[in-house]
């Protein structure tokens, strides 16, 4: 059944530019930290969860749409939260939002500076500070996130064509080196599963674009089908590149070579190193750097943006140039300063986020649908499969939450 009940007919920009977005803000996360994050568990107990993670997060972000479409144009987190949820509620939220999104923008800074460090390294023999590289890399693509969102759709859907080609070539050429049989696990099922429980928060944050479907609904107009079209194709085009990069990734560099690759503190310039050394000739070198300075790129842009709009609404500053620039020092600053101190946080950061992102991307989207069901008047959108599906995402947040604490006291793998 269609996830939309009717749509508008306006004439909108294409959904194609927000399925980039939703897809460029999704990989960034997911492409260089899940096969380091996932290569205890390996493949079989990866694709599962993977897949699990995916459903629950589509189903949320589904939820914060239908709760936003009640709304005025332009509105964002705080204001829905004020309306219809507690003052308490509305906090935690905030603190959420701000913690994953600044701590997502900061682990991007830290992988693209570690990349831009890479490939200046390898292609021109250029050594650069990584602190020097992240600062950099924040700077230059802060100033398009502070422009406008149309800036960021352009400049994604552009980045993302060259994943495409550069991805293609990668895998390609990964796979003609496979060894399918490192997929099979070389440890019994009980000794994977506690590194599967562990290992969930981070899987979940592989589908952190929720804090994009407040200024999609802004970009499209109110215009649902749209951004349920970026959505549900931004979210499962994501999947589908996740799925096809943990077989490369598992069949080529195998269990004992994630060891050397979390040793170097399991940045993306240390995963791109140890794909390119099982590798032949300068093709693979090239477009893994290529693809991983693209995939960076587009999930620094998306998350920015969902942040830049968040704190224009919470700090109720115009759509100016003044105002605009007031709320690109707030957006950067903070993860800039974090990247210049910390350029090897990559990994932690993406960790930690998972536990406030199930705040904010999956309880919060939930309470918020369900309280507009009650509370404000029916619009022309509403996502299927009654209480029941709410039920299913609001256990998956919790167990997120569970799962998280306990690997933080040191009692999951």
């Amino acid at each position: 059944m269609s996830e939309v009940m009717t749509a508008s007919q306006d004439e909108q920009p294409s959904s194609l530019g927000g399925v980039f977005i939703i897809t460029g803000t999704s990989i960034g996360a997911g492409m260089f930290s899940l096969p380091v994050l996932t290569s205890n568990m390996w493949f079989g107990w990866a694709v599962l969860f993977l897949c699990v993670s995916w459903y629950c997060m589509y189903s949320s972000a589904l939820y914060l749409l239908e709760a936003n479409q009640k709304f005025k144009h332009g509105v964002n987190f705080d204001s829905m939260t004020k309306a219809l949820l507690p003052t308490s509620l509305r906090i935690l939220n905030g603190l959420s939002v701000m913690f994953v999104s600044y701590i997502l923008v900061y682990a991007y800074i830290s992988g693209g500076g570690s990349m831009l460090g890479h490939s200046l390294q390898s292609g021109l023999g250029i050594e650069l500070d990584q602190s020097v590289a992240s600062f950099a890399f924040a700077v230059l693509l802060g100033l398009i996130v502070s422009f406008s969102t149309k800036a960021v759709d352009r400049f994604t859907s552009a980045m993302l064509g060259g994943m495409v080609i550069t991805f293609s070539i990668a895998i390609f050429s990964l796979l003609s080196d496979a060894n399918f049989s490192l997929l099979q696990p070389l440890a019994e099922m009980t000794e994977r599963l506690p590194y599967s429980w562990a290992a969930i928060p981070s899987l979940m944050v592989c589908f952190g674009f929720h804090s994009n479907i407040p200024s999609l609904v802004k970009y499209y107009k109110k215009d649902s089908a749209k951004v349920v079209n970026s959505i549900r194709y931004g979210s499962l085009l994501a999947l589908t590149i996740y799925l096809i990069w943990l077989l490369a990734s598992f069949t080529v560099i195998g269990r004992d070579g994630f060891a050397a690759v979390i040793a170097e503190g399991g940045n993306m310039g240390a995963l791109v190193s140890a794909l390119e050394s099982t590798g032949s000739g300068v093709t693979l070198a090239i477009t893994l750097q290529l693809f991983a300075n693209f995939a960076v790129a587009t999930s620094f842009l998306g998350v920015a943006l969902g942040l830049f709009d968040f704190l224009t609404d919470l700090l109720k500053l115009d759509d100016t140039l003044s105002g605009r620039s007031k709320t690109a020092l707030v957006t950067f600053v903070p993860p800039m300063i974090g990247g210049v101190l910390f350029p090897n946080g990559f990994i932690y950061a993406i960790g930690y986020a998972g536990f406030a992102a199930a705040v904010f991307a999956l309880f919060t989207p939930v309470a918020l649908a369900f309280q507009a069901r009650k509370h404000l008047p029916t619009t022309d959108f509403l996502v299927t499969g009654g209480y029941t599906r709410m039920a299913v995402v609001m256990i998956f947040s919790v167990c997120v939450v569970i799962f998280q604490v306990l690997s933080m006291m040191g009692m999951l793998a």
